[in-house]
């Protein structure tokens, strides 16, 4: 999303709804902390391998600012971002680890680069620590050999109230309470440093431990496939495919959508979707797969493959308007 279609999204408005209940708190007495108790919290949150959050997000720096609709998917060190305004129905995908990155949704289309601070900075004029936000998102300090040592103050039920790391402040304003095999995870956040700052309203997390099964807030396992289906449909218009073609197209990714089973193939691009046809680069539904775990993963992968025929019927209807455009693009 460029920032001129994020400035559209009047950040005020947003603040206004989404932040009501942030109202100010009144002083409170220090809370004894139990050094114990508190690593204990700490080790089970550090612990969560794979995880995702659904939510809303405001973003200020200087000049710059937007806000939006948030869903976060981490693999262990690979990150998947959607962030999508609720006005304009644009949005923008940020994916990649901690050795490369990639933009898609920008005005110029996709960048990418080593450096994803960098590449944010560039295209959106927005200070994010992503790398870092990684683990301040669940309560966590960062690598300390990358960002420098913390400096946590504890709250009620010995659970982080602020940390400072790297330059940043992050405030835990209020906290998702323990579920089920899921420790408690932060529900409210601020982060600040200097005039960048990024507001964090967490409305869902899935999330599993690093031994054991994967429990969201529903107790289903996001280590299952249909779990990963689940999480993955979060981040696409189900109900408008044709929406997701004309806005990828316009940032310049003419990707067919593929699904996996025994290949992977892009139903509904013709040739193109023949398993590796022209060698073409396909954005593969992650979660889909050649082994059905049951019913529910079997109906999650149908609507997935119905997804990715509307969506690659859209992308070869523009095509055939554009032949300018060329072959798809090759696998890289």
């Amino acid at each position: 999303m460029s920032r001129h279609s994020l400035r559209a999204c009047a950040l005020a408005a947003f603040v206004a709804c989404a932040f009501a209940a942030c109202t100010p708190q009144a002083v409170r007495a220090p809370v004894p902390v139990d050094p114990a108790e508190a690593a204990r919290q700490d080790a089970a949150r550090a612990a969560l391998a794979d995880w995702s959050l659904s939510g809303r997000v405001a973003i200020s720096g200087g000049r710059q600012g937007g806000s939006g609709r948030i869903d976060w998917t981490q693999q262990g060190g690979r990150y998947n971002i959607t962030l999508s305004a609720p006005v304009t129905r644009q949005g923008w995908r940020l994916g990649g680890d901690a050795r490369h990155a990639r933009l898609d949704g920008i005005q110029g289309g996709a960048r990418e680069g080593d450096d994803v601070e960098a590449l944010l900075r560039d295209a959106t004029g927005w200070d994010i620590p992503v790398r870092a936000l990684v683990d301040w998102v669940r309560g966590v300090p960062a690598d300390a050999s990358a960002f420098g040592d913390p400096r946590m103050a504890y709250g009620a039920g010995q659970l982080p109230a602020s940390l400072e790391q790297a330059g940043w402040r992050i405030d835990y304003r209020e906290w998702h309470a323990a579920a089920t095999d899921r420790p408690a995870l932060p529900r409210r956040i601020e982060a600040q440093r200097g005039d960048a700052r990024v507001r964090l309203v967490v409305d869902e997390w899935r999330a599993r431990q690093a031994s054991g099964e994967a429990q969201g807030d529903d107790g289903d396992d996001l280590a299952s496939p249909d779990a990963q289906l689940a999480a993955t449909f979060r981040t696409l218009r189900l109900d408008d495919p044709a929406a997701d073609a004309r806005e990828h197209i316009a940032a310049g990714d003419l990707r067919p959508v593929g699904v996996c089973g025994f290949a992977c193939l892009a139903p509904g691009a013709g040739p193109a979707g023949a398993p590796g046809a022209h060698g073409v680069d396909l954005r593969i539904i992650d979660g889909t797969g050649d082994v059905i775990r049951d019913d529910r993963h079997l109906e999650l992968k149908a609507r997935a493959e119905a997804y990715a025929r509307a969506y690659n019927a859209a992308l070869a209807a523009w095509r055939q308007a554009h032949p300018e455009a060329g072959a798809p693009p090759p696998a890289r």
